[in-house]
């Protein structure tokens, strides 16, 4: 896979904030009492304490390596600052913005390590962890946190998609199970749509429905560049001919073939699961719950368009070191534990989640136990991982683009001509990204 050279963020320079709304006693950032209700223990004197910002989402993996952690570092003690996801994001711009040292390791959502990076918020991790760390990572996950040729942070997870299918109603309609190891095109997958779409059934949904990191997915088979190089243009790129073909088609499923359901994201599970989409593409993290639906499911490979590049979703949560710790070296510790050693493993045990960990994926590949279905989809989504995974554009800016391209998408769902919808999406992200080209100029 071809790793998208940093070395255009030198031009990124100085802090800027991410304009956000603080919410009331977001910014304490304390953690919760101990379980009896008393305050926490103090640390003996010889014990370093650091303070790990991380999504609450992940407690119980994070509880049982963090439990890991300290045996094997008695000389560590990890205080866990859990947030919900908006939460944490505000309270590490409020910390961080203000230079605090009340934060030592973080969560990084991966669209944020560029901004991060601009503001200066994370210490480099070359000569904190293991030197042969990027060797031990996915390509793509590599790629996603590096910063002017740096490592600013490390990957704990990734993610990735498969296409669910609804065996009884390929079955009504006469069609043949897609083939696990076949992957369809998207030309493909719209015929058999319009086959299974009547009688209340639509033949295809997306989970995520107008959202970026699914949907780049179309962009990035016909080779699309979302943004430029040095991240601060989205004119000519998010809206460029390619782009359009790409969303167009996106446009068609719902309003010219009319054969995906006008939805919400948060609808997309239960449309699948109580039989309403005959083809749901979605991440393998959804597996569990489809399963336990009752469902008959199958599943194959992530479509592409034919004669066009295979790409497929990736990206989750990397964990980075304070710049402004004074206690870099025990959080570069657990950094490396979390994202390379043993707790790797507890994280991807534990919490289910996709690794980035080259050696993870690879026993998925060759353990017996992902043979069988259903376990096997974590097989295929750990091979497009490693094999077809295109990280999300980058920009210190991804914020603004995320947010006027998702707007973009929604359109388009509904009906906006796709060109006018994403030329009045890139007019204002390029407006919105001077703020990062007026500050690389001082």
């Amino acid at each position: 896979m071809k790793t998208t050279s940093m070395n255009k963020s030198s031009r990124w320079l100085a802090p800027l904030m991410i304009t956000a709304t603080v919410l009331a006693g977001c910014a304490s950032g304390n953690s919760a009492p101990a379980a009896n209700g008393q305050p926490e223990a103090t640390p003996a004197a010889d014990t370093q304490e650091i303070t790990f910002a991380a999504y609450s989402n992940y407690e119980k993996p994070l509880t049982e390596a963090i439990k890991a952690f300290e045996e094997q570092n008695p000389g560590i003690k990890v205080k866990l600052d859990l947030a919900p996801f908006d939460q944490l994001v505000e309270t590490i711009e409020i910390k961080l913005g203000a230079k605090s040292k009340d934060v030592d390791a973080l969560f990084v959502d991966s669209p944020l390590v560029v901004n991060y990076s601009v503001k200066g918020y994370l210490a480099p991790l070359d000569e904190l962890i293991d030197k042969e760390a990027t060797q031990k990572w996915t390509p793509s996950a590599v790629d996603s946190v590096t910063y002017n040729s740096q490592l600013v942070a490390a990957p704990m997870n990734s993610s990735s998609q498969v296409l669910y299918y609804n065996k009884e109603l390929f079955e009504k309609n006469g069609i043949p199970f897609p083939d696990e190891n076949q992957r369809l095109t998207w030309e493909e997958v719209l015929e058999l749509a319009k086959k299974l779409t009547g009688d209340h059934v639509y033949g295809f949904s997306f989970e995520q429905i107008s959202k970026a990191y699914q949907l780049l997915a179309l962009s990035d088979s016909l080779g699309v560049k979302m943004i430029s190089e040095d991240g601060l243009t989205a004119t000519g790129y998010s809206n460029s001919p390619e782009a359009v073909q790409a969303f167009r088609f996106y446009g068609d499923l719902f309003n010219k073939h009319q054969v995906s359901p006008k939805i919400k994201k948060e609808e997309s599970l239960d449309y699948f699961t109580s039989g309403k989409v005959a083809m749901y593409l979605a991440t393998n993290q959804n597996m569990p719950k489809i399963r336990d639906s009752g469902i008959d499911f199958g599943v194959t490979l992530h479509p592409y368009f034919a004669d066009k590049q295979i790409a497929t979703p990736t990206g989750a949560w990397n964990l980075g070191v304070s710049q402004f710790s004074e206690k870099k070296e025990a959080a570069a510790k657990l950094v490396e534990f979390l994202t390379l050693g043993e707790g790797a493993r507890i994280i991807f045990e534990v919490g289910g989640t996709l690794p980035p960990q080259v050696e993870l994926l690879n026993a998925i590949n060759t353990d017996p136990k992902y043979e069988a279905f259903p376990d096997s989809i974590l097989r295929i989504a750990a091979k497009e991982s490693l094999e077809t995974a295109v990280s999300r554009p980058m920009t210190p800016g991804y914020l603004e683009w995320e947010s006027n391209i998702n707007k973009a998408f929604d359109d388009i769902k509904n009906g906006t001509e796709p060109q006018k919808a994403l030329d009045q999406a890139v007019s204002i992200i390029d407006n919105q990204l001077k703020k990062y080209k007026d500050v690389a100029a001082k």
